[in-house]
């Protein structure tokens, strides 16, 4: 077995995979027709997405890496879903990741002294999804999530370019087309195979920062950061063995809603070191409470009454008086809330998008 290979498994990757940094040209050059669809960061970044050979020009293999992080969901009262999605109901996967692929680097860097090695993981300037399907390390979902055969889609992948001449490895082909994903997903957001619209994802809109507007919030309610809809219901996940590389933060599971609200010391601390930290509390404690509007979970009009007067952030302050008038019809906290706030455009804009919700 290849040295590059082995470092990776004793560190706890699964087994890596190789390919041409050309072959991902076959996956990359489907970006061009969905442009309106795509995540604003591979928007942001769109040349080195689909043009990989142009920024590493010295590169001419690619060595994809998975690591699993899979555990048995804990449902919520919502519904078939966890508030938040599997990946980061534990320690931030991209700290975990980036330590464990600067390790690799160095054993290979030490091994392989006269070629050169780059990695990245998430937000790299690669797509690790056409480096994952392009190099046989999965079968590619139609919900465009990369499948390992063993270990399902709930994986973190990363990517290695290199100078090392490496075997071309075969792609794994399709999933298995049965349409689970497209069936499930809420909102329609998985628009046809292979084609996901971020601009209605639920996991996608979890993330956005700011005002959502009456609609997105009737689709991601009672989902707080992520989405795991479309892999839960496909049949290459069931019975996934679990993973050891991150513990999931009990809390984190299914928490109270109002314990999101007006969080803790606790809590905050717990919501910092996941993945789900990186956007700041404040798009946590908005999604919380759009959660509680739109359910019948327990709230306490007192905290709501005073987070709407007293918080720091407008914006969590037009969420609480939203929330307490979309449950309970009291629209009374509005004029105050307007009236301390009168130059922010967005916020009036919301009020009047919401004022007749209920």
């Amino acid at each position: 077995m290849s040295n590059w290979v082995t470092f990776a498994e004793e560190l706890g990757f699964l087994e890596p995979k190789s390919c041409s940094i050309d072959a991902l040209d076959s996956f990359t050059k489907n970006l061009e027709n969905r442009a309106a669809y795509l995540d604003p960061h591979i928007l942001r970044n769109f040349n080195d997405y689909r043009f990989p050979q142009k920024r590493f020009p010295h590169a001419k293999s690619v060595i994809s890496l998975a690591l699993p992080y899979y555990h048995k969901p804990t449902y919520s009262n919502m519904g078939d879903f966890s508030p938040f999605s599997i990946y980061c109901q534990g320690k931030d996967y991209h700290l975990i990741f980036k330590s464990l692929l600067k390790e690799y680097l160095m054993k290979l860097k030490r091994v392989y002294p006269s070629y050169f090695f780059e990695g990245f993981s998430d937000t790299g300037p690669i797509l690790d999804r056409a480096a994952a399907t392009a190099s046989g390390l999965g079968y590619l979902g139609y919900n465009t999530c990369v499948i390992h055969p063993k270990y399902g889609s709930f994986v973190f992948l990363g990517t290695v370019l290199t100078d090392l001449p490496l075997d071309e490895e075969e792609f794994l082909g399709p999933c298995k087309r049965c349409k689970a994903c497209i069936k499930a997903c809420p909102t329609g957001a998985i628009r046809e195979p292979y084609l996901l619209d971020n601009n209605i994802c639920i996991s996608a809109l979890t993330q956005t920062k700011g005002f959502l507007n009456l609609k997105q919030m009737e689709m991601i309610k009672g989902h707080i950061f992520g989405c795991d809809i479309c892999q839960l219901v496909c049949p290459h996940n069931k019975n996934l063995p679990s993973s050891s590389m991150i513990t999931p933060f009990y809390k984190l599971q299914d928490p109270p809603l109002m314990s999101l609200v007006y969080p803790d010391a606790e809590t905050k601390r717990l919501i910092k070191q996941s993945a789900a930290g990186w956007r700041g509390i404040t798009t946590i404690r908005r999604n919380a409470l759009i959660a509680i509007a739109f359910s019948e979970a327990d709230l306490n009009l007192e905290i709501l009454k005073k987070v709407a007067r007293e918080d720091s952030s407008h914006l969590i302050r037009a969420y609480s008086a939203f929330c307490i008038q979309k449950r309970t019809g009291d629209k009374s906290l509005w004029t105050e809330i307007l009236s301390a706030a009168s130059s922010l455009e967005c916020l009036t804009e919301f009020y009047i998008s919401v004022k007749d919700s209920c």
